[in-house]
């Protein structure tokens, strides 16, 4: 029960939420000019498309053929009332087509139910993940229902889809980026299918096959995971109880097995229900609770095994493989996710253009689960401030040597200004680094096309110049990063966050 205290305590809250949410725009223009650069990621684009020919600058590597897509929260404001994280807005597709040497950009919005519903009205109507509605009665109960399909995009045969961790996907023309419907990737009518489905998939670089992770039931009562192969054909599927009612944001692929990493975030579900607080204001971070590891086999040939760890708080996967009966998992972790958690996360104070809270950096970490003897170890690769890592994707789901990731310094900013190559096995790893006033997005890894090396291929990553406030999409020879960008295509524009990117080669 919620006594008469806390209740006012909870009205407040959610008042100075709505107040701090209103008035966040106009505190920006105050800020230092040295510090209003990072507002650009948080800059809207008020046009529902762009299609450009921007100048390039260098050389493309002419076996460059395809495209980038990229999601990420492209609309952040409507009738002065503003998202309280960078993390919270309406998907945007970008694309990068890259022919002869030349590269289109285009930008469009995913036309979500939510999408459509808000822009009828001229403002918000729903509650999302960190941001209230603005109405109290439209945060009655305070849970996001409503997908914003703002954070990954994956082409499968044929078809662009744009995750959220809300509902199912977003099914978009991959030509003309225009929205088609809500599907559910196994198709229409699908057996015991997720309720909602994780943003994150993975691709097994051997065979194809495409692993996607969802949960059903209150509050996340069932983990579900999915096997298509390269075709789109059901090849295994289970659901399997939450040990731990916590939420995560992505798992691990091995080839073989499902790896669920439940870091200790607790819901009090109660002052969400109640229209009181959202749902990223209802978790709570528990170290002393550490992490599980949940391995599921999808074909259900083995029963599940959960094992412990330190706590470590997980956004992104690098990678994972089995040898041995044991399964290594690299991932980026935190000792505490307070970039995120609290009103003075990071990831909140970058929209009025401060710097934050972060005190904890994104390290490389290892978990080793050892099958036999059921139990795991968490290691340390590499102590440095990472985020957004990738592989190629010959080696998803399987052995490899490099990985490649945002790189930073956690006493500066949470906020990324360089690309790091990683050599897992010996922890050695290499940097470029664009400058404490710019922000690097995710490294997209291109394989080469005629060669299966392993770093054979090219990195492709947004560049947010906080001197110019113009944003860049560079490209790296994955095989010497530290010798800079090969070519750097100019976009004339700043370009608000993104999340993560696909590469389709021209040639699929």
């Amino acid at each position: 029960m919620v006594s008469r205290r806390e209740t006012l305590s909870l009205l407040g809250a959610s008042a100075a939420t709505l107040a701090m949410t209103r008035s966040a725009f106009a505190e920006a223009s105050l800020l230092p000019q040295d510090q209003r650069w990072l507002t650009h990621l948080a800059d809207g684009i008020c046009v529902d498309r762009i299609d450009s020919v921007p100048t390039v600058e260098g050389r493309l590597p002419p076996d460059l053929s395809g495209t980038l897509y990229r999601n990420g929260p492209g609309l952040f404001e409507r009738d002065h009332y503003r998202k309280s994280t960078i993390l919270d807005g309406d998907g945007m597709i970008r694309a990068f087509t890259f022919a002869a040497g030349r590269v289109r950009f285009r930008t469009r919005f995913v036309a979500t139910e939510k999408f459509i519903h808000e822009a009828s009205a001229h403002r918000f109507l729903y509650p999302t993940w960190t941001t209230p509605a603005p109405r109290f009665f439209e945060n009655l109960p305070e849970i996001p229902t409503q997908s914003q399909a703002g954070i990954t995009a994956v082409v499968k045969n044929g078809v662009l889809y744009a995750f959220d961790e809300v509902g199912h996907p977003y099914a978009l023309d991959p030509d003309s980026l225009s929205t088609m419907r809500q599907l559910d990737p196994q198709g229409v009518g699908a057996q015991n299918s997720p309720r909602a489905y994780k943003a994150h998939t993975k691709t097994d670089g051997q065979t194809g096959a495409w692993v996607l992770v969802g949960t059903s039931g209150q509050p996340r009562q069932q983990l579900h995971a999915v096997v298509m192969d390269a075709k789109g054909r059901p090849q295994a599927q289970s659901h399997t109880p939450n040990p731990r009612g916590d939420y995560f944001h992505d798992f691990f692929w091995t080839g073989r097995h499902v790896v669920f990493h439940l870091h200790p975030t607790p819901l009090s579900p109660l002052p969400m229900l109640m229209g009181f607080r959202t749902f990223i204001d209802s978790l709570s971070w528990r170290p002393d609770l550490g992490s599980l590891l949940l391995v599921v086999d999808p074909s259900g040939s083995e029963a599940p095994l959960t094992m412990e760890i330190p706590a470590s708080w997980m956004w992104h996967s690098v990678n994972a493989y089995e040898r041995d009966n044991t399964i290594i998992a690299d991932f980026v972790g935190y000792d505490a996710p307070d970039h995120f958690f609290g009103p003075r996360a990071a990831f909140r104070t970058v929209m009025t253009g401060r710097t934050g809270v972060a005190n904890s950096p994104g390290k490389l970490r290892r978990a080793v689960l050892d099958l036999t003897r059921r139990s795991a170890r968490l290691e340390t690769v590499v102590s440095e401030h990472f985020e957004f890592p990738t592989v190629s994707p010959h080696v998803q789901g399987h052995r490899y040597r490099f990985g490649y990731c945002a790189i930073g310094d956690i006493t500066r900013s949470w906020f990324h200004d360089g690309v790091a190559k990683i050599d897992v096995e010996s922890g050695r790893y290499e940097q470029f680094r664009f400058g404490p006033q710019c922000y690097v997005g995710e490294p997209v890894f291109v394989p080469h096309p005629q060669s299966r090396a392993e770093d054979a291929g090219w990195l492709l990553c947004e560049v947010l110049d906080g001197r110019t406030g113009l944003s860049d999409l560079v490209v790296f020879d994955a095989q010497i990063v530290s010798s800079g960008p090969v070519a750097g295509v100019k976009l004339g524009r700043p370009l608000p966050f993104s999340f993560h990117g696909w590469w389709q080669p021209a040639w699929s």
